[in-house]
């Protein structure tokens, strides 16, 4: 039987049985061996991990799968998740997924220390009898080193050397971040005047790729701000509780870092619909995110909290009022301009003989940086097999691009064909009217 018929069984099994988690990893591992169905099987997986957070086999697929799609950070989140397994249920997946990072896992080695110093403890008192006890010890050792991870800096806390001038093209949105951030801060007495405090939450939502994390970098560094990074893999635990400890704690550094820019990548994957969550735990955790953002008994003055998704129909809608993440902006793929300027940062240190920028960006409508980085990186690969049979290095032509140019297709081309059904059909309250007016300029 051939792997499309097993693919077709299985997508109908689980259309007929959505929570099915066992159906989702089953298609997860056959999509997976398909490099054009990876962005399909990392979905999935993804929604296994969502509510069977110790999934041994979802967190090594989630790994792989990241790691091909050139999510490197994701990876290494996923990764650490999985090293804080229990080790007897971590088995040879363990290293399949150390040998992912190339190196061994810092929170490994840290466990590994804490396990001989504690060693002589746990030894007595397997030799006593108790068969409870190694596992005990276990677990207490599991949430001292998450302890010790959050005190050390969990996440980094970053300077950035990014600022809105770096951004190519996106005047829409950089014009809504001065306006949302930049001005409050450079007119203090106006603010303090009409009692608005400095800080809030912005949401960039649009397809994949097209720089809603740089934006956020960028952000930033125009205001001098700390920034920090976190995700879903950040955050999650596997012990009842931890996880709302963990996203407390990690609001908790920020406030302590202000002015800081929280960037909370994937927000559909934390602040998922509560409506569509059957596990306890993601519920509460949503409810955590809510109260932190309320800063019920804290302080949220000049923290700024942004946060990225792909998926914003399915972020829960009490995220989004006011005083939450009431400010909502799309980041579309880069315009023509845009486009020029990261085909020339992406080819900036390639011996080049020459090319033309404006004319390959003229031909690349709808692809996101992502896809441009691609393009160069498969005329370079061209080039370079010519290379290696001549023993002589050559420039890069534009008509090097051709081939890759007829082989690469916008990856954000799918993404509007699932916005579109929403913003026809669930612009609840108009906000997706700026993207249908996208849709339909561009006849997508």
């Amino acid at each position: 039987m051939s792997n499309d018929i097993v693919i077709a069984a299985l997508e109908a099994g689980l259309a007929a049985s959505p929570d099915n988690t066992s159906l989702k990893m089953h298609l997860a591992k056959f999509l997976a061996e398909g490099e054009d169905k990876s962005e399909r099987a990392f979905e999935l997986a993804q929604s296994v991990i969502m509510v069977e957070p110790t999934n041994q086999d979802a967190l090594i697929l989630a790994c792989k799968l990241a790691e091909r799609l050139g999510q490197s950070e994701i990876a290494l989140s996923y990764q650490s998740l999985l090293d804080s397994l229990p080790a007897e249920s971590q088995g040879a997946g363990l290293s399949e997924g150390q040998d992912l990072k190339g190196q061994g896992s810092k929170e490994q080695e840290k466990l590994s220390e804490l396990t001989a110093s504690s060693g002589g403890e746990a030894k007595s008192q397997a030799q006593q009898g108790d068969k409870s006890a190694p596992e005990r010890v276990r677990g207490a050792k599991l949430r001292l080193v998450t302890e010790e991870k959050i005190a050390d800096g969990f996440v980094d806390v970053e300077d950035s050397n990014i600022y809105l001038d770096d951004v190519g093209g996106m005047e829409e949105v950089k014009k809504r971040l001065k306006l949302s951030f930049l001005a409050p801060l450079q007119n203090p007495e106006l603010m303090k005047a009409y009692g608005k405090s400095v800080g809030g939450g912005l949401l960039l939502f649009g397809p994949p790729g097209c720089g809603k994390t740089f934006v956020a970098r960028a952000l930033a560094g125009e205001l001098g701000a700390k920034f920090i990074s976190i995700g879903l893999t950040d955050i999650l635990d596997m012990y009842i509780g931890e996880s709302e400890r963990k996203l407390h704690e990690l609001f908790e550094n920020a406030r302590r870092h202000a002015p800081a820019v929280l960037f909370i990548d994937e927000l559909d994957a934390l602040g998922q619909k509560r409506s569509q969550l059957r596990s306890s735990g993601m519920r509460t955790l949503v409810n955590q995110l809510l109260t932190e953002l309320d800063s019920i008994g804290q302080d949220n003055e000049n923290l700024f909290v942004l946060a990225a998704t792909n998926h914003p129909w399915d972020v829960d809608s009490a995220l989004r009022r006011p005083g939450r993440f009431d400010r909502v902006v799309a980041v579309y793929p880069p315009d023509v301009e845009a486009r020029g300027a990261i085909l020339s940062h992406h080819l900036k240190n390639k011996p080049i003989d020459k090319i033309d920028i404006d004319g390959i960006a003229r031909k690349t409508n709808m692809f996101s940086g992502a896809d441009l980085a691609h393009l160069c990186n498969a005329a370079v690969e061209y080039v370079l097999e010519e290379a290696i049979e001549s023993g002589q290095v050559r420039g890069l032509r534009t008509d090097d691009f051709v081939t890759p140019l007829k082989e690469t297709k916008p990856s954000t081309l799918p993404w509007f064909d699932t916005a579109r059904n929403y913003a026809m059909f669930a612009n609840e309250n108009g906000i997706y009217d700026d993207l249908l007016e996208f849709i339909n300029k561009n006849k997508l």
